[in-house]
């Protein structure tokens, strides 16, 4: 970060802090909000249960069936009075252990009817707990249908229980099978309560009968239950806890962080417009980049500190809770580092996306309208994330916002692997990059900064670009985030239809389309119009310069040697990262075709050729070019890791962001993508083609096996060759020119 970033950061953070606004939003909310939610929910749930068991439940019951219904609900509170010549259950003491010996013969039968089992067996059973039910203050009353009915719409009762005028002698004399019914409005709470009452009531009168007629045949309560289900939950509390919580942290984060970069961003914008202090600003010697840098620092940080503030007070109030120690959950405190590393780059994407849209604002309350659709990224991506079956796994790993979201609730249940949340994490980050990149080109726009009304259509409109030889670095940061979703969806297709069934011929049209059609036109088609609709110099935008003699031959050792090397590499990496067999379906398929003569020149040019054309273009042309030559080894680091984690599988994206970082610095010395067009057709091809012209083994990787070693009589030539070639690149290039 350069002196003048520094100063603008600084000056807008403190102008933001001295904001009670901002503030109250950033600071003073998240620390109040979580003690009265939590403790104000804690209350009101007591409160509520306080409620339901003081107050009266009005039931209506047919005419002539109260006194029974009353009945009823004293046996199931295991306080019965006789009724129609019913003898009531027995109230059992409290529950004996049972003994193992069996009865003497001699015993009377009375002795050996067993005792009637308490009502605790059936406790867990109740949709109301024990307590609740037996505090129930049930109000019978008799009416017709048709009134109970209407009473019941007009929420007069809560519920209608209906039951025969033989009821109870039908039960007793056991002739027919006699029908309860109850009904209820479950559009209203208190109604349900009602009917899960009344429920409970009628299930403990069944248990008390069961168990009298049991009583009755002297029969044990072993005779409807010859055995017992011991259910062990195997969860500990921090995951049931990580389950509760899971699924509403995640939204409730998402939207405080959004909430913290807000009005900063609408502030540090519109609100400039209108006091005229963006002008001042933008005339000062200051680049446009170094303008959104600071500023977009600021919101960044005001953003994370608010979400922060946010995981902190919620962990700190929920913690001070009072809370049963039984309770049985208790808070995933192991997955907040996680989550609040996840929200990093998330915040920076939102702060980004803020200042943008506000910046097309002409005053405050434009500002506003134009932000609130913003906030309907995070409500759509948890809807979709809170779906049940969505699972953290193929698209929605790089969509952003639902992927956040579904790693947060994984990290909750401890469920998250490190290769998910390197994909979550890497693509929010490139996301991030690109959306900092479309917020600095609208600033390097006077027209949408300065306008009366700005608009997308005036940031976008070409007859307001000047020429330029390249890209600027923006544009090539968001160039890549577009593409990287877009490859990540072809390549997961590809591979889907490519391992399907590797033992069935593919058919060349198919293949064909599938690789062809993105890599003309993704890297190729792609970064070509956009660099002639930004008017950028195609010649050195794509470099397109004839190399000297030594560059090629260097970039043909290279080429020669590099596949021997990644072998040798892949083999040394597979010691400590388990080799996933799914992944060399593809390899495999290709190997099918490559069986006939046709078939290896159709796939050197699809694999070797289009790749290494195409490929080249983008990421040694348009890319690098549009980062710049003003630090060398940040760009070709850069191009080079961009380009490993662009290709799949993942086991092989360390070496092949080696691979990019060679042909990064062939590039970058010969000022020509022709050498590394070169290396990479001769690695792709000879990688596919090689193994059988040298007889190497090509047995199919056993899962989790480490891959054999390449014979050092090849390895070493290959390495020597290789560092030959890289000599020969490094003599090959003029030496570097300052950019003007």
């Amino acid at each position: 970060m350069n002196a003048k970033v520094r100063t603008i950061f600084a000056k807008e953070l403190v102008d933001m802090l001295r904001d009670r606004r901002t503030l109250f939003a950033t600071a003073i909310i998240p620390i109040f909000i979580y003690p009265l939610l939590t403790l104000g929910m804690a209350e009101v749930t007591q409160m509520a249960k306080a409620k339901l068991d003081r107050d009266e439940f009005p039931v209506a019951v047919l005419p002539g069936t109260q006194k029974m219904a009353e009945h009823i609900l004293k046996i199931a509170r295991g306080t019965p009075e006789p009724l129609k010549g019913i003898p009531p259950p027995e109230t059992p003491a409290e529950p004996k252990p049972e003994k193992k010996a069996a009865p003497e013969k001699s015993q009377p039968d009375a002795a050996k009817k067993p005792p009637l089992p308490s009502d605790d067996d059936d406790d867990e059973s109740d949709d109301v707990p024990l307590d609740s039910f037996q505090k129930t203050q049930f109000s019978f009353r008799e009416m017709t249908p048709g009134e109970a009915r209407k009473a019941l719409s007009d929420g007069r009762i809560r519920a209608l229980l209906i039951l025969p005028l033989d009821f109870e002698k039908d039960i007793a004399e056991q002739t027919e099978e006699p029908t309860a019914a109850i009904e209820y409005d479950q559009a209203e709470r208190v109604s349900q309560s009602t009917f899960s009452r009344l429920r409970t009531m009628l299930e403990r009168y069944e248990s008390a009968t069961v168990k009298e007629r049991l009583k009755e045949k002297a029969l044990p309560a072993k005779f409807l239950h010859p055995f017992k289900l011991d259910a062990k939950n195997t969860a500990g509390a921090e995951k049931v806890g990580g389950s509760l919580f899971g699924a509403m942290l995640p939204l409730l984060f998402i939207i405080m962080l959004l909430t913290g970069a807000l009005h900063p961003a609408i502030d540090m914008t519109a609100g400039e417009k209108e006091r005229s202090t963006l002008e001042t600003l933008v005339g000062s010697p200051v680049r446009p980049i170094e303008i959104i840098a600071g500023k977009f620092l600021a919101v960044a940080t005001l953003s994370l500190a608010n979400a922060a503030l946010n995981v902190c007070s919620f962990a700190v109030s929920f913690a001070l809770l009072p809370l049963p120690a039984n309770l049985g959950f208790q808070f995933p405190w192991a997955a907040l580092p996680l989550t609040l590393t996840l929200l990093i780059p998330l915040a920076l994407f939102f702060s980004a996306l803020l200042l943008m849209v506000a910046s097309f604002a002409a005053n405050t309350k434009e500002a506003q309208v134009f932000c609130m659709p913003v906030f309907l990224i995070p409500t759509v991506g948890m809807a979709i994330a809170m779906t049940p079956g969505i699972e953290l796994q193929g698209p929605l790993l790089l969509t952003p916002v639902i992927n956040i979201a579904l790693l947060i609730k994984e990290l909750f249940l401890f469920h998250g692997t490190a290769q998910q949340f390197a994909f979550v994490f890497i693509s929010t980050c490139i996301y991030a990059a690109g959306m900092v990149a479309l917020a600095a080109r609208v600033f390097a726009r006077e027209e949408v900064l300065f306008s009366a009304q700005g608009s997308l259509r005036l940031f976008l409109s070409r007859r307001f670009f000047k020429e330029m030889p390249t890209p600027r670095p923006g544009d090539a940061l968001l160039a890549a985030g577009i593409l990287f979703p877009l490859n990540f969806y072809v390549s997961l297709s590809l591979q889907k239809m490519l391992v399907a069934d590797v033992l069935k011929p593919i058919e060349w049209p198919v293949l064909a389309a599938l690789l062809i059609i993105p890599q003309y036109g993704l890297f190729l088609a792609a970064p070509m119009l956009v660099a002639k609709y930004l008017k950028a110099n195609f010649k050195a935008t794509f470099q397109w310069n004839r190399p000297c003699g030594r560059a090629i031959m260097g970039a043909a050792l290279l080429g020669g040697a590099s596949w021997l090397i990644a072998i040798q590499l892949l083999a040394w990496q597979s010691r400590f990262w388990p080799v996933n067999t799914s992944e060399m379906g593809v390899e495999h398929a290709f190997k099918q075709l490559a069986k006939t003569v046709a078939g290896q020149y159709f796939l050197i040019f699809l694999v070797a050729l289009t790749p290494a054309i195409c490929e080249e273009h983008f990421f040694r042309g348009f890319f690098q070019q549009g980062l710049g030559r003003k630090n060398k080894w940040a760009t070709i680091i850069l191009v080079g890791a961009v380009f490993g984690f662009f290709h799949f599988p993942v086991f092989r994206m360390p070496i092949t962001s080696l691979l990019g970082m060679v042909m990064a610095y062939a590039a970058w010395q010969t000022r020509s993508i022709w050498p590394g067009v070169l290396m990479h057709f001769l690695h792709n091809g000879l990688s596919l083609l090689g193994p059988g012209l040298l007889h190497l083994s090509e047995e199919k990787p056993v899962a989790g096996e480490p891959l054999k070693d390449l014979p050092l009589q090849l390895f070493l030539p290959a390495l020597a060759l290789f560092a030959l070639g890289l000599f020969f690149v490094s003599r090959s290039g003029a030496p570097d020119e300052k950019t003007t």
